[in-house]
Formats: C-alpha cells, sequence, structure tokens
C-alpha cells in the first residue's frame, strides 16, 4: 500500500523586513547575508500573530483539499516555539478546524526534526489503519537575540501535510538512514525567550550528520546517489543547503527548493517542508515518478535521510499562484518597526495588524491565551 503526503499548504506572516534594511542598521554589509548565508528578507510576526495562527491559516487549506475532514483521526503539531509545556499547541488547531472529538491530538518535539518525526510516525499510522487521515503540523517562529550572527536567519512559517494512503503529491518509501548523537549545537532553555547555539559546531554537525545518515540510507536500500533524481535538505539559511548539495549530490533543482526560504527564513520543523513546496510550485520540469530524497536535520541531535517518490498528476494539488501572492503581499515593515516587533511585552492596539489567516491572537488574560476570528 501506498503512503504519504496527499495534501500540502504553507502559510507564514503578513509583514517582512529586507535583509539590506537589517544589515544597514547593524552597520554589515549586505552581500554577508545575500551571499554569505544566502538570504534576502525574513517574515516578521506582530504580537498578535503566533505558531497557532499560521498554523490554523496553513492547515485550513490543507484539509479543504481533501473530501471529509472527518477521515482525520489524528493531528500532529511539531514545533520548538511552543509556549506551554503542558497543553497542545495542536489543541488551538483541532477547534478552529472544528475536527472530530474521535481524534487523537498531540505536539512532537525534538529541534527541527519533529516534522519528520511526525510524518514518519503518521505513515506507520497509516499503514495500521488505512481508512484513516493524519494532519501533520509543522509550525514555528524562530527569534535570536539582536546583533548576533543568527539575527539575520530569523523568519517562520507553517506547514500542514494530510498523510493518507493513495497520495496524490508523494509516497513515502520505506527506507531511512538515522543519526543520533548528544551535542549541544543548538538549545532553548524554558527560562528563555531566545535560543542559544554555536554556530561552528552545528554546521559542523549538520554536515556530520548527512554523510553518516546518508551511507546508512544507502545501506538500507541497497542504492546509491545515482537512483535519487533530487534532494531537499533541511534550510535555516540557504548557505546551509549549498553547502550539504556540494558535499554529496550536486544537486540541478537545487535553487528551486530555496526561493520561499530566501524570502521567508528559517522555519525550524516546517523549513524542509517549505523547501518541498518551493520545489514542486517552481520546477519548471515534470518530476511525475521522480525520487526525491530528503536529509531532515535536527540540533541536539537527531538526523534522518529518506526519499520519496512523486505522484502521477502532483500539480493538480499544488497551488504556486496562491503561494506567490502570499509572499508578495507581505508588507515591508521599517527596522523601527521590526524592532517594536521584536520587543513587545504586551500587545498593544492588536487591530492595527493584519492577519494572515482567519484567526488572531486576540489577548493573554489571566495567563489564558485567548484567540478570535480576524476582522
Amino acid at each position: 500500500m501506498k503512503v504519504g503526503i496527499d495534501s500540502i499548504a504553507f502559510s507564514t506572516s503578513k509583514y517582512f523586513l529586507k535583509l539590506e534594511t537589517l544589515a544597514l542598521h547593524r552597520r554589515e554589509d549586505y552581500e554577508k547575508y545575500y551571499v554569505g548565508i544566502g538570504q534576502k528578507q525574513m517574515s516578521v510576526f506582530p504580537p498578535n500573530e503566533d505558531i497557532v495562527t499560521i498554523a490554523v491559516d496553513a492547515a485550513q487549506k490543507a484539509v479543504a483539499e481533501i473530501a471529509d475532514k472527518n477521515d482525520i483521526d489524528m493531528l500532529i503539531f511539531a514545533t520548538e516555539s511552543s509556549f506551554d509545556l503542558s497543553k497542545s499547541a495542536g489543541i488551538y488547531v483541532h477547534h478552529f478546524l472544528q475536527l472530530k472529538e474521535n481524534c487523537r491530538v498531540f505536539d512532537i518535539k525534538q529541534a527541527c526534526y519533529s516534522a519528520t518525526a511526525a510524518l514518519q510516525l503518521s505513515k506507520s499510522y497509516v499503514m495500521e489503519n488505512p481508512s484513516s487521515r493524519v494532519l501533520v503540523v509543522a509550525s514555528d517562529i524562530v527569534k535570536y537575540q539582536p546583533n548576533t550572527s543568527g539575527e539575520p536567519t530569523q523568519g517562520g512559517a507553517a506547514v500542514a501535510m494530510i498523510v493518507s494512503k493513495d497520495p496524490r503529491i508523494l509516497t513515502l518509501e520505506q527506507y531511512s538512514g538515522i543519526h543520533t548523537t548528544d551535542v549541544m549545537d543548538f538549545w532553548k532553555p524554558v527560562y528563555k525567550n531566545e535560543a542559544l547555539f554555536d554556530s561552528k559546531l552545528s554546521v559542523y554537525n549538520y554536515l556530520k550528520s548527512l554523510n553518516i545518515a546518508l551511507k546508512r540510507y544507502f545501506d538500507a536500500s541497497n542504492s546509491s546517489i545515482s537512483d535519487l533524481d533530487c534532494v531537499c535538505y533541511h534550510a535555516p539559511f540557504g548557505k546551509m543547503a549549498r553547502k550539504a548539495d556540494q558535499q554529496t549530490f550536486r544537486n540541478k533543482f537545487l535553487e528551486n527548493s530555496l526561493i520561499y526560504g530566501s524570502l521567508i527564513g528559517n522555519s525550524c520543523s516546517a523549513s524542509i517542508y517549505v523547501c518541498l513546496l518551493s520545489l514542486l510550485d517552481n520546477t519548471p520540469e515534470d518530476l511525475d515518478e521522480k525520487r526525491i530524497g530528503f536529509f531532515s536535520y535536527g540540533s541536539g541531535s537527531v538526523a534522518e535521510f529518506f526519499s520519496g517518490i512523486v505522484s502521477r498528476g502532483y500539480r493538480k494539488m499544488l497551488s504556486p499562484e496562491r503561494n506567490f501572492q502570499m509572499i508578495e503581499n507581505r508588507m515591508e515593515i521599517s527596522f523601527e518597526e521590526y524592532e517594536r516587533f521584536s520587543s513587545a511585552a504586551s500587545m498593544p492596539s492588536l487591530s492595527k495588524y493584519q492577519n494572515i489567516g482567519s484567526v488572531t491572537l486576540a489577548k493573554i488574560e489571566n495567563d489564558k491565551r485567548v484567540y478570535a476570528a480576524s476582522c
């Protein structure tokens, strides 16, 4: 039985900051951002937008592509940006999508790897329950301390995927190469708002993990690099994926997969699936029945290399015009507004900010997050 991605959609903020603007105010050469890390813009999130609001928007679009949302009996929310150590962010998505009560909902965490863990878990679940569908949502908003090397890689997005039998976009293959090791390259203590990182160690461990996971994938599948038609990499910034590709594949489709990420910045758990959407939307060649390799990496660290076969007629399930319009219709903000967004300790004048979708964070009252329909 074929199991994989039947529907996919993504969402990001209504606002963005040009890295040219950031470079000017940080007294950096813009080439350091554009060439050095391969980024052009970053999505920036106002106080009334969070991982739930963008997740709902992405999920509504993905669910609209299936005949009956009552077939969804599991929702997995992958994130490293959770605001609650107890209640699942997925519960809010379940509520706003009005999914049935007989539905498992939970969050899953392991840095940027978590969405891949959710996808593999979903595949196994559908294999055992062929009439079921699973909604996987990856949603992250990335923030670093000002004036650090991580600042120009900030961003965020949500990707929602429906996993089912007879998938119309991508069939997941059975083989994987996995590498897990304890390393402190990136971490976010519960008492801090921003992540901490060792950038050189993170790049080193990413590339080392790629070599190991890829070899294990080839050993398990009895295949070689020539059996792959293209590869999507976890791309916290474009230059990282380019380094990985130079080391392994030299993929002619690589740049197509990096277009969206260069404009929205790092989206952590969603990043590799933003790359998949960018590849499918922006590759003019027909990818029917092509084998795509995926390298997923989550600091700390867990890495996995796996593959999937693109479904015949996959273009019918894509919405490139909608995705282009969403990115093009974002509003550019000034550096001063960016700083206000970044330092907002409270939620003033929320009505002045637009939302990407149908749900907004209305207020935080008595330590409870209150969401409402967007105006």
